[in-house]
């Protein structure tokens, strides 16, 4: 619609009118005429309620809606170009002017305007409602996901679970077991609130300490803790779960055979591997001269389909290869970080333990199998390689952890691993003192709950007794702080006592 002026004559306050030439006022002033042909175009509205009975026979003057006395009326402002005209002059009633082509519509018919505009106001806010019922924007979304991934089209958004949150309050925590002996070994739980740890302690059955996994299963956005165990001469799993929602224990049997004469051993790794949003579980273990990687695909809601066998790798023993799952192609499928031999294994190597150089390769999920890439050699050299999300916008990173005695330093590394090969991110380091000491133990958790996952370690020297306490670097998203105690760790008689972070 124009919001251009007409030229024209327009009221003043007091029985005049001023002239408007389009663009501005003019000094012109002249007594209004009250019986000037009305122009319906320029027509300035009344402000006053019309009588409720129209005169029988319309005199042939401006309608009955033109004020006929010299009381104030209030009028639109004309505009042109944006711009409110200057004024001036003093008037008693500010000099106003009507939007350009206003239709005027006899008296008798303004309550059926009312009600058409009435109507109309209606739809439009029930309209309205509709689409705020929808959108709910009053609903906090900052620890939301949305389900446009591969398989997640079409999901409601929903939150995320903290990483490393155990008690669900939105910290991530911590857990190790310390051994003060070969003899006996505890579990310790390290509780954060944000800025300190709180340890409870649990004993458990000597070299039985239970494999747990703490994923959110049921996307509900808290975590839930899922135990495991292997059996290995049945070749069985054995999942279960103190959560009251698990549809309780669920046991597999895994086609997997070994050359070594004393026993099997494999590992679990959580992830979402066909990209459906719900949490499935990945099973590496020994094939003979090499290693199965089989996936369980989870339904969701704690339960988990029969096991099914994604990826062979070749040239590779249970002992020498290590698994590590995250989206690191940002594909919505998880993918697995493998370390494992990086030369030709011989009989010995199958039979015994192999001591030779490592590598890397990249098992890439296409939502039913694993693409093996190449072996590379390894050129990261760290004590402690952990993966998880550190700058806080859902990617997930490989973080290296390596202890100095000689620099009296720890020293931490981000890499990207989105090509396939850890491409370390620039400035995106971190370094603290400790001393000449060895790490015994580092891991990924988001203690303070900002998002970015922080480096959870401990640090001991070999001739020790006594551990320096649980410390903690914080991610800033960019880079890490410096280290800072948050817990005493247990005291130790003597130098054999080791601690061993979950999941490590």
């Amino acid at each position: 619609m124009s919001t251009i002026t007409p030229p024209g004559w327009y009221p003043d306050g007091d029985g005049w009118e001023r002239r408007w030439d389009g663009d501005a006022w003019t000094d012109d002033r002249r007594l209004m005429t009250r019986f000037a042909p009305a122009d319906e175009t320029t027509r300035v509205r009344s402000a006053t309620t019309p009588p409720a009975t129209p005169p029988a026979t319309p005199p042939a003057t401006p309608p009955a809606t033109m004020p006929a006395g010299p009381q104030p009326t209030a009028y639109a402002v004309p505009v042109h170009h944006g711009q409110v005209p200057p004024l001036g002059y003093g008037a008693p009633v500010t000099p106003f002017a009507p939007p350009a082509a206003v239709p005027t519509a006899p008296a008798r018919r303004g309550r059926l305007g009312l009600w058409i505009a009435l109507s109309v106001v209606l739809l439009l806010l029930a309209g309205a409602a509709g689409t705020l019922a929808a959108l709910r924007p009053w609903e906090d979304d900052s620890a939301t996901v949305a389900g446009d991934g591969p398989g997640g089209a079409g999901e409601r958004d929903r939150p995320v679970a903290i990483q490393g949150d155990i008690d669900g309050d939105g910290h991530g925590d911590a857990v190790y077991y310390f051994s003060p002996d070969y003899d006996s070994t505890r579990r310790i739980t390290a509780s954060s609130n944000g800025t300190v740890f709180t340890t409870s302690e649990l004993a458990v059955e000597e070299s039985r300490e239970p494999d747990e996994l703490f994923l959110d299963w049921d996307r509900d956005g808290v975590n839930e803790v899922l135990t495991w165990s292997f059996v290995d001469d049945a070749r069985q799993l054995t999942l279960s779960s103190s959560d009251r929602e698990f549809p309780g224990d669920q046991t597999f049997r895994l086609q997997l055979s070994s050359l070594e004469e004393y026993g099997l051993r494999i590992q679990v790794q959580p992830g979402d591997f066909d990209g459906d949003g719900a949490v499935d579980l990945a099973v590496a273990g020994p094939n003979d001269r090499g290693v199965d990687v089989q996936v369980l695909i989870g339904d969701g809601s704690g339960g988990f389909a029969e096991p099914v066998r994604w990826a062979a790798l070749t040239n590779a023993t249970a002992d020498s290869t290590e698994i590590r799952a995250g989206d690191f192609d940002h594909d919505g499928r998880t993918d697995l970080w493998t370390r494992l031999p990086a030369e030709r294994l011989t009989d010995e190597d199958y039979s015994g333990y192999y001591s030779g150089d490592q590598g890397y390769a990249m098992l890439t999920s296409t939502g039913s199998d694993f693409e093996v890439g190449a072996v590379y050699e390894n050129d990261i050299y760290a004590d402690a390689y952990l993966i998880g999300d550190v700058t806080g916008d859902g990617t997930t990173s490989l973080v290296t952890v390596e202890a100095s005695s000689y620099d009296e330093a720890v020293a931490i590394k981000v890499y990207d691993l989105a090509s396939g090969r850890p491409r370390e991110v620039a400035g995106f380091t971190g370094s603290s003192t400790i001393g000449q000491r060895g790490l015994q133990g580092a891991t990924l958790s988001d203690v303070d709950g900002d998002g970015d996952g922080d480096i959870v370690f401990v640090v001991k020297a070999h001739q020790e007794s006594k551990f320096t306490g649980v410390q903690v670097m914080t991610s800033t998203g960019t880079s890490f702080e410096r280290a800072t105690v948050w817990a005493e760790t247990p005291p130790c008689d003597d130098a054999d006592c080791r601690i061993r972070f979950l999941g490590s």
